[in-house]
């Protein structure tokens, strides 16, 4: 397992439990976005009154990695708003968990 950086950037939804949108960019800097519960994606007690964005580390399996890329896929199945659910990452996102 490792965590990947990523930021939130808006509350989405007041759907039961609560739901975040959140941005991760990957090793090419296009920018992907997650909508899902907050409490998912993060054990922060996060709610529609937060200051957004909010640094947080979401979890994911480190697939290959390649010199300063690694191949995730992203836990839970969490996918990103276009229906994927790997990415490549530029390691310095990538930690060990």
């Amino acid at each position: 397992m490792v965590m990947v950086r990523a930021s939130a950037v808006r509350w989405a939804s007041d759907d039961f439990p609560g739901w975040i949108e959140v941005s991760v960019h990957d090793a090419r800097g296009q920018d992907h976005r997650i909508v899902e519960k907050a409490s998912v994606l993060s054990p922060q007690n996060i709610t529609a009154d937060a200051a957004f964005p909010i640094e947080l580390w979401i979890e994911a399996a480190a697939d290959d990695i390649a010199g300063d890329e690694v191949v995730v896929t992203l836990s839970h199945e969490v996918e990103t708003m276009g229906g994927r659910r790997s990415l490549v990452l530029s390691s310095a996102d990538v930690l060990p968990s």
